[in-house]
């Protein structure tokens, strides 16, 4: 008597089909745990050094990871009017001297589309870092907190529908949550 080998389904495996695809997000993944958790193990490591440097200094500090981020998401966020644009019939019409523009769109499409998920990773790992930084020394309940650890928490549900966008699964949320990701951290990082 034969037994089947039957194997349950992953997260990734049942939200990501292609193979390639999925390994590359593994490996995307592991690299922003490693850059959070060996960010977090310096925090913990230099706290006591941390909390010595002067307030303006520590404030200036961290909010060089939000702007770090902030620059790391609009990189992110280009691939949805890239794409737009894309799908544009009248795109094929539009020409600068004798070079079609549609070709330099679709190959920024490319790399968009091939940089997406590790940059926006990325960019999430750092968000991790300056939110631990900015909790850890005279947290208060005030707009700019607020508004980080709101934009914190759709960047998290953000996230995970973008591992559901792999097979359309998401019902757009991730387009809907990016808009309202972008709309709170924009606000987070103007007051």
């Amino acid at each position: 008597m034969k037994t089947k080998n039957t194997q349950h389904p992953t997260f990734l495996s049942s939200t990501i089909p292609n193979p390639k695809e999925r390994r590359s997000i593994i490996v995307y993944f592991i690299f922003t745990f490693c850059i959070a958790g060996a960010a977090i193990s310096l925090i913990s490591f230099y706290y006591d050094h941390l909390m010595l440097i002067e307030e303006d200094h520590y404030k200036e500090f961290f909010k060089q990871f939000g702007s770090i981020a902030r620059v790391v998401y609009f990189a992110v966020l280009s691939i949805f009017p890239v794409f737009l644009l894309m799908k544009w019939k009248g795109l094929r019409e539009v020409k600068w001297r004798n070079l079609e523009l549609k070709r330099p769109v679709q190959y920024v499409g490319r790399l968009l589309r091939k940089f997406h998920v590790p940059l926006a990773l990325l960019g999430t790992a750092i968000v991790i870092v300056h939110g631990t930084l900015a909790v850890i020394r005279d947290f208060h309940w005030d707009f700019t907190n607020v508004t980080g650890i709101l934009s914190s928490i759709v960047l998290c549900f953000l996230v995970y529908m973008g591992f559901k966008r792999f097979k359309r699964k998401d019902g757009a949320w991730h387009l809907k949550l990016a808009f309202i990701f972008t709309i709170l951290f924009m606000i987070h990082a103007s007051f």
